[in-house]
């Protein structure tokens, strides 16, 4: 039963990842295509760790059905670790504890609870 939890949580983290990488080609399309400026890619950064970690906790808190706002946190905590730990691979670098790292952080936690608490309740799961 584990092994199950674990491979639905990796699956949905694995989703959040793919809706991330379309957001930003998107925005990165408009960028290239219309001059956009900063603004425009820092609120479309944010869109998609928004979106991403509100899919992902609705997705997990439909499969869990009970508890749905903490495995929804959970499923945004883990989105926001692997996008740090993606971050410190490619730059190289020590996470940095900035506040913009932990306001991101923030973003995606309660993204990702309050898509969970948006699943449907399931009755026999409960």
């Amino acid at each position: 039963m584990k092994s199950k939890n674990v491979i639905g949580f990796f699956s949905v983290l694995m989703g959040m990842l793919v809706i991330s990488a379309l957001i930003l080609a998107v925005v990165s399309a408009f960028m290239l295509n219309g001059h956009m400026n900063f603004g425009f890619v820092g609120g479309g950064v944010i869109a998609a760790y928004v979106i991403s970690s509100m899919v992902g906790g609705f997705c997990i808190g439909q499969i869990k059905g009970k508890q749905k706002f903490l495995w929804g946190a959970l499923m945004g905590a883990g989105y926001f670790l692997v996008l740090l730990l993606v971050g410190n691979v490619v730059y190289h670098q020590g996470p940095a504890m900035n506040f913009q790292t932990v306001s991101s952080g923030i973003i995606c936690v309660v993204s990702g609870m309050i898509g969970g608490m948006l699943a449907p309740a399931d009755q026999e799961k409960s």
